[in-house]
């Protein structure tokens, strides 16, 4: 019975900490995130930039989500997960996943970039940069087995 209690007790001294902390995580995405009217436009925009930067040319990117919505850790800025597609006219000449940090609802920061060679030649590479369930995501679209 003393067990029971003590267990009872500390559950119910860890909850106010886990609120605190799901009310830090909401505002930091709050803060962070486009509005949806925006969001599409603004995400369009930083991995047209980005791409552009990264090839030294203009392309046009198309990008589909990995995962709904942000994933937020601690402090840090929000996190989405997209798969994009690299074209010159009507070709794909590059595809990968890439990790972007939403910031200040203005903008988004793409913080890696795994080209699908890169991932093809080191598939493990993706779990040191994405949460599981992205990565196996990644390895069904490549139809890259677990």
């Amino acid at each position: 019975m003393l067990g029971l209690l003590t267990l009872s007790f500390a559950l119910a001294s860890q909850s106010p900490d886990f609120s605190v902390l799901q009310d830090i995580q909401r505002s930091h995405i709050e803060a962070n995130v486009p509005p949806s009217a925006e969001f599409n436009r603004i995400l369009q925009r930083d991995l047209d930039s980005y791409v552009t930067k990264m090839r030294g040319k203009t392309a046009r990117v198309e990008y589909e989500m990995l995962r709904d919505g942000p994933t937020q850790s601690g402090i840090a800025y929000p996190k989405f997960y997209v798969w994009v597609r690299v074209f010159e006219g009507a070709s794909v000449v590059d595809q990968g996943a890439v990790r972007l940090a939403a910031i200040e609802r203005r903008e988004f920061q793409v913080t890696d970039f795994l080209s699908e060679r890169a991932i093809r030649t080191d598939p493990k590479a993706i779990y040191r940069v994405f949460p599981t369930p992205v990565c196996e995501r990644i390895n069904s679209k490549l139809g890259i087995a677990k």
